[in-house]
């Protein structure tokens, strides 16, 4: 495992030789729904929105039947066509290998594998004979997979000659749904190995972590062999001491993240799939080390705004972006990250916060320092969202994106000059009641008006009135400068 936290970086400039611009630093956009790549038709449509919503990337699955429908006989209509469409929208690809295992089963390997149980075995457990997940101590179906992956990975070298593809995820969310795998070559496995007399508790948990990491680790080796480009695994996270067959266990969720580093070294970073856990203990999980790649969370724009502020994610990608197609709140603030994309990318010192339904206070406080200046965010109760990020440009000017909350200073701090920000162009020069005389900054965001309403953009100042919080509002952009008095 690599420890290089400029990793992404790095093998995004060693990619951006052919490309028409420069490779972003940083990457923002969706997953696609798993069968969206599985026409040409389905991948336009999808990509059409991706485009439309200001993405620079999408993570797009790559099914390992589709791929070699016979053994031995690769199909890579799909892949060719996919990269050509990337390419034609002037977006980016992380490609999902969906191989042995997707969320814990085995529903995506070629008929030829799926059928042939003697050869491809599976990962009973104590309850039933047969269930439906290849073993991972399955060698033959170790081998195929990695002899598949390789193949794509040999095609992608040659084939994506506008180096698209700057990443790939080895598997998806993998771990059998049991306390461990109890095939007759799982067995012997265990009852070999230290964890079978520890008294750990979570001894089935790192056993099988070893067996996963060390399967998916084989075929990223054979993947690297022929092209060498970022290669990951992601995990179905689940808390600690969440009952077995309620999450695939053996999977690099936080808790065995030390064993699949030392048993997967050919993996670049290891991500988690981020929904229900809290998601800022998460980000500081799979920060420790190495990239934070964030390939599914929630379609919600707090969510981005954070990880790519706070945490320094170097990608982050809402899941089934497609069916947010017409959510309001979802398609206004994606416009409003592309704006901002821009100076994120340039790695300026920031700052994010989100308040987090049930977790945070309606009317949170976040203190956030960045060089000599401390902002105090404060969310507003009533607001439906509250999020934002502060990107620092030089020792006393800054850009703020964000909603749902007012920001002040230290006792001596003033804003010197404020403006609000749309399309990177000035839209309105901000004084009096909409920034305190010049004592806080206030989120107020931008209202769903029509463009050509005569009101369309027109200040508003009144944070603390519920009529004005119920108003649909998204994000806005502000630069100021501070001063001390």
């Amino acid at each position: 495992m690599k420890r290089i936290s400029i990793l992404l970086s790095i093998a995004f400039v060693l990619l951006s030789c052919a490309q028409r611009q420069a490779v972003p630093a940083v990457l923002w956009g969706g997953e696609m729904h798993n069968s969206n790549a599985s026409t040409p038709e389905s991948i336009d449509a999808s990509l059409d929105l991706a485009a439309k919503l200001g993405f620079n990337a999408v993570l797009a699955p790559v099914s390992w039947e589709l791929l070699e429908p016979s053994q031995g006989k690769y199909d890579f209509t799909l892949v060719d066509y996919l990269l050509k469409a990337a390419d034609k929208r002037d977006l980016y690809l992380g490609l999902l290998w969906f191989g042995t295992w997707k969320n814990g089963e085995s529903s995506y390997p070629p008929l030829w594998v799926k059928a042939d149980t003697a050869t491809y075995f599976r990962a009973p457990t104590e309850v039933a004979e047969k269930t439906g997940p290849i073993s991972p101590f399955c060698q033959a179906a170790r081998e195929a997979d990695a002899t598949a992956f390789k193949a794509l990975m040999a095609h992608l070298k040659k084939a994506d000659t506008a180096r698209r593809v700057l990443c790939v995820q080895v598997e998806n969310e993998v771990g059998v749904f049991a306390e461990r795998d109890f095939s007759t070559a799982g067995e012997k496995a265990w009852n070999e190995s230290p964890w079978s007399s520890s008294e750990d508790p979570l001894a089935p948990q790192y056993f099988m972590a070893e067996a996963y990491a060390r399967y998916v680790d084989a075929v990223a080796a054979a993947g690297k062999e022929a092209y060498d480009i970022p290669l990951f695994a992601n995990a179905w996270l689940a808390d600690a001491d969440k009952a077995y067959g309620k999450y695939p266990n053996g999977g690099p969720r936080a808790v065995v993240l030390d064993v699949w580093k030392k048993n997967a070294p050919h993996l670049d970073w290891l991500s988690p799939d981020i929904y229900g856990l809290d998601l800022r203990e998460v980000c500081t999980a799979y920060a420790d080390g190495q990239p934070l790649f964030i390939p599914e969370t929630n379609c919600k724009a707090g969510r981005y705004w954070y990880a790519l502020g706070e945490a320094g994610a170097k990608g982050v990608f809402g899941f089934g972006y497609e069916e947010y197609f017409d959510d309001p709140y979802f398609t206004a603030e994606c416009k409003v990250i592309s704006e901002i994309m821009p100076l994120i990318s340039e790695g300026h010192p920031m700052r994010g916060f989100v308040r987090i339904d049930k977790k945070d206070a309606p009317d949170a406080v976040f203190e956030l320092s960045l060089g000599n200046h401390t902002f105090y965010v404060h969310c507003i109760e009533g607001e439906k969202n509250a999020h934002g990020i502060i990107v620092q440009t030089a020792p006393d000017e800054f850009t703020v994106a964000g909603v749902g909350a007012w920001i002040d200073f230290g006792p001596s701090e003033r804003i010197a000059f404020c403006e609000e920000l749309r399309d990177g162009k000035r839209w309105q020069v901000l004084n009096g009641d909409e920034t305190g005389h010049h004592n806080m900054l206030y989120l107020r965001g931008r209202l769903d008006l029509p463009e050509d309403a005569p009101y369309y953009g027109l200040s508003f100042q009144r944070r603390f009135r519920p009529a004005y919080q119920e108003l649909f509002k998204v994000s806005g952009i502000y630069r100021i400068k501070l001063y001390n008095l």
